[in-house]
């Protein structure tokens, strides 16, 4: 089964107007679709797969708002990679850090630092605590989205449901 997500953290309330699904407490989820747009790889940041400069500009300004992790995983049948980064007050305090499971050999590639985990502690460095039993990743629930479009999904039937209750 595939896990592909990508999106930025946030270890605060997310109010804006870009999708977003809550996590747990105050933690939010923004979810992006860069792959098929227009100049697509021109945008895209090395040594990244789908963090464009758009979506880092977006990180670096919600950063001042709390701390912020951008996330991107690549799995499919258990084998598979992760990429990770912290901002907060517009500074990048960790990452980007990348982590591959069942892949012999990789590429790591330049600028990244290979680590264990690199998405668990990316969001350990944003306050992220471990539940019994779990890691920071399944404490956020990410294990519930297999894709960035079930993430939209949900973002759409929330909106839809609370617009009901608004009338």
């Amino acid at each position: 089964m595939a896990h592909t997500i990508n999106g930025i953290i946030t270890n605060f309330k997310y109010d804006g107007e870009l999708p977003n699904v809550i996590l747990v407490g105050d933690y939010h989820l923004i979810p992006f679709n860069n792959r098929y747009g227009a100049n697509y790889s021109d945008s895209v940041l090395e040594p990244y797969d789908e963090l464009t400069k758009e979506t880092r500009k977006t990180l670096k300004e919600l950063s001042f708002k709390g701390k912020c992790a951008y996330i991107e995983t690549d799995y499919f049948g258990g084998s598979g990679v992760q990429i990770s980064e912290a901002w907060y007050n517009g500074v990048r305090v960790i990452g980007p850090l990348i982590s591959f499971d069942g892949i012999e050999n990789p590429r790591i590639p330049s600028g990244a630092v290979l680590v264990e985990d690199s998405i668990n502690e990316t969001l350990s460095t944003i306050g992220v605590y471990r539940h019994e039993g779990k890691d920071e990743f399944d404490s956020l629930r990410l294990g519930w989205y297999r894709s960035n479009d079930e993430i939209i999904e949900e973002h759409r039937n929330n909106t839809n449901n609370h617009s009901c209750f608004e009338l």
